[in-house]
């Protein structure tokens, strides 16, 4: 348990700490992240500081980043106090007063009837006016609704059965016959391990379909679920380029027996393609020549970009999950880079746990840290030193990658910990170490550091942890398997089905 209580403006806070029969009394400090700041300084000013206005703080240089901690950047606690109450209050109150005009993104979206992708989209364009906390200028949601009304997009689904009023599964023969094309596409998690890809339409696009000349929509609304639309006449039978890709994709995977990832990238408007690989094949010249051999799909050939980033990284997760290959270990610490007081390892193929204990310090928790995992002076009193533990962690590491979400701290402060009691690192330092958090940012196509969201114990972390490496695995888009010899190709399923549509999906065209 920790408390705090405030003294002079200026003056550090001073707590205790409840270790069982011991306490400890401390200062705040040195450094501390947002949130904790923020608490500091709600007592310094008597006003709703917020982690927001802290960023805003640091961004006009009144604050500084002095340090971090598994990622999250830390701040002085003096310079916080030491703040003039004057700008900590000017800075609150811009943001209760553009709180005040403005709406969060869900609320946006309700008020004026839109989809949330649609405002975040005006807001790129300028078209909006969106500030801190990814808010709305509200006076801008009301002219939007009323000059904008058609911009905003809509799936497949609504456009049919909302604005045309026919079956969904007759707008397949809508875009088929060339009347509309998507303004965007995603891909959409079915399950674990597969996608479809989404099309979105603008509503003015829509609508003006029920005003194209020689159309009977009368006729073709209110039909029965299997009867024959008269929509049909109208569509021409070319496949599309998500039809015409995944096709492709799975006679990849049949040809040369592996899996196959596809993915619609929404940053760059085209198809990512990449596959396992068996003792080095098929190479990308190979697949590269047969895409543009491919009668469908060689026609989008420049559109289609091998091996992407997040596929090499897929592929590495995939062999780190192979028995044997790989461990996941997570540390909690005295300090920031400091010593070990807990440590974990587990199988990063089965999640069995290989090593779970408390580490004796030889140096005080900080209350920093404390505040963190809860470990307290009192858990770790009993506990065994790191030079107890080494050998053990040595063995349950041997000869495996280790895996860690952020593999440059937990080295760091195992071989500090190493270095202190005097043993011989080995592997430890000569060996591959490989950090989750940077291939997952690379996976995701992110720049920035992305947290982990375990529970700040080091089994827990070690779990949450092996699971990003399961989501590298699975890779990105639709996933395609070899199918069964006996199963019918594709084409022989009806025309423009594409394969690695999920069943019961409608199949886009």
């Amino acid at each position: 348990m920790t408390t705090t209580t405030s003294t002079t403006d200026a003056a550090p806070l001073a707590g205790t700490q409840e270790t069982g029969s011991r306490v400890r009394e401390w200062q705040v400090p040195e450094a501390l992240g947002a949130r904790r700041i923020a608490d500091l300084l709600v007592e310094h000013t008597e006003e709703p500081v917020t982690a927001a206005d802290v960023a805003v703080l640091v961004e006009r240089e009144h604050l500084a980043e002095v340090g971090s901690y598994k990622g999250w950047p830390m701040y002085s606690t003096g310079v916080a106090l030491a703040l003039d109450v004057a700008v900590v209050r000017a800075v609150v109150a811009d943001r209760v007063a553009w709180e005040e005009v403005s709406l969060p993104r869900d609320a946006a979206a309700e008020r004026i009837g839109w989809h949330w992708g649609d405002l975040a989209r005006m807001g790129e364009e300028g078209r909006i006016t969106t500030g801190r906390g990814d808010r709305y200028l509200i006076a801008d949601l009301d002219r939007l609704a009323e000059e904008a009304d058609g911009e905003q997009y809509v799936t497949a689904q609504a456009a049919a059965r909302d604005v045309l009023e026919i079956r969904p599964t007759d707008w397949k023969y809508v875009e088929a016959a060339g009347w509309i094309t998507p303004a965007e596409t995603y891909e959409k998690a079915v399950g674990r391990t597969r996608t479809v890809t989404v099309c979105l339409y603008r509503l003015g696009e829509v609508r003006d379909l029920l005003d194209m000349p020689g159309v009977d929509w009368e006729a073709a609304r209110g039909l029965p679920r299997r009867a024959p639309s008269p929509l049909r006449e109208y569509a021409r039978l070319a496949p599309t380029r998500a039809a015409a890709v995944k096709g492709f994709a799975q006679r990849l995977a049949d040809r040369h027996q592996v899996t196959v990832w596809a993915w619609s990238s929404p940053y760059s408007g085209g198809w990512e393609l990449d596959w396992q690989r068996t003792n080095g094949r098929p190479t990308a010249a190979q697949v590269g020549a047969e895409l543009a051999a491919d009668p469908e799909a060689g026609t989008y050939a420049q559109e289609i970009t091998l091996c992407p980033v997040w596929g090499r990284i897929t592929r590495r997760a995939r062999e780190l999950l192979e028995p044997g290959a790989a461990v996941v270990l997570d540390t909690e610490t005295t300090d920031l880079y400091g010593q070990t007081v807990e440590i974990a390892v587990i199988d990063a193929a089965t999640g069995t746990p290989l090593l779970d204990t408390l580490v004796r310090p030889t140096v005080p928790i900080e209350p920093g840290a404390y505040w963190v995992h809860g470990i307290a002076d009192a858990d770790v009193a009993d506990a065994c030193p790191f030079e107890k533990i080494l050998p053990k962690l040595r063995k349950v590491t041997r000869d495996r990658v280790i895996c860690a979400y952020n593999a440059d701290f937990d080295r760091t402060v195992v071989l500090g910990d190493v270095r202190r009691a005097k043993r011989k690192p080995m592997h430890l330092e000569t060996g591959s170490w490989w950090c989750l958090m940077d291939a997952y940012a690379k996976w995701l196509g992110s720049d920035r550091w992305l947290r982990l969201g375990g529970s700040h114990r080091a089994a827990g972390d070690c779990q949450a942890a092996r699971d990003v490496l399961l989501t590298l695995a699975e890779g990105r888009g639709a996933v395609f398997t070899p199918r069964d010899p006996a199963c019918p190709p594709a084409g022989a399923r009806g025309r423009g089905e594409a394969a690695g549509t999920p069943q019961g999906e409608v199949p886009e065209r």
